[in-house]
């Protein structure tokens, strides 16, 4: 199974995948924790350049950047992971590229649909949104560690992010699942597992 979990900075998506792999630990399932961008030696250089607020980059850049990483995130942990049986849950995936490229950056979707196709990017089996306003996600982001390029942007670009996050789920029911991300952290959880597995 592959699932990834989407959201806005600050929704708590790190923290629920932690959780998962926590629950599957405690019941021997093999499993692997990933995440976009960064989860491989390119991703890691490819994270610190999209990541860095000093690095003006265009629009165009950041997807093919984006897309970067995710094709070498395919090759080298996502498929051979699924190939040995194990289940793959990933802090981000194509549905924040829709969102952050195409809806915060204005990049059309049919550009990114058209890479979507050219480079067969398989979609997830499910998908977990943790649904929350861009000022509560950004209030608790700014309490972590100094605001990154993408948390530092307007209220309004993440006001697109989230709209592109709801119509995405609203267009896949079948492979979204959309939580309030308002609640606790383990209520989040308890429903997320309670629907998973």
């Amino acid at each position: 199974m592959f699932i990834s979990v989407e959201g806005i900075e600050g929704c708590g998506k790190s923290t629920l995948v932690n959780g998962l792999g926590q629950y599957l630990q405690e019941r021997n399932i093999d499993y692997v924790i990933t995440k976009e961008p960064g989860s491989t030696s390119i991703g890691k250089i490819l994270r610190s350049i999209l990541l860095d607020k000093k690095q003006q980059i265009s629009p165009l850049t950041e997807l093919l950047l984006m897309f970067s990483d995710r094709l070498d995130h395919l090759d080298k942990v996502i498929k051979p992971s699924l190939e040995e049986g194990k289940i793959v849950i990933t802090d981000r995936y194509i549905d924040s590229t829709y969102a952050y490229q195409g809806a915060g950056r204005g990049i059309p979707k049919n550009i990114i649909d058209n890479l979507v196709s050219q480079t067969e990017i398989m979609l997830p089996d499910r998908t977990i949104l943790l649904d929350l306003s861009p000022e509560v996600g950004l209030k608790r982001a700014s309490t972590r560690n100094e605001l990154d390029r993408f948390e530092s942007e307007n209220i309004d670009f993440h006001e697109r992010l989230r709209k592109s996050f709801l119509d995405a789920a609203g267009a896949n029911p079948d492979r979204f699942l959309t939580v309030d991300a308002e609640q606790e952290p383990d209520k989040i959880l308890q429903s997320v597992i309670n629907k998973l597995f």
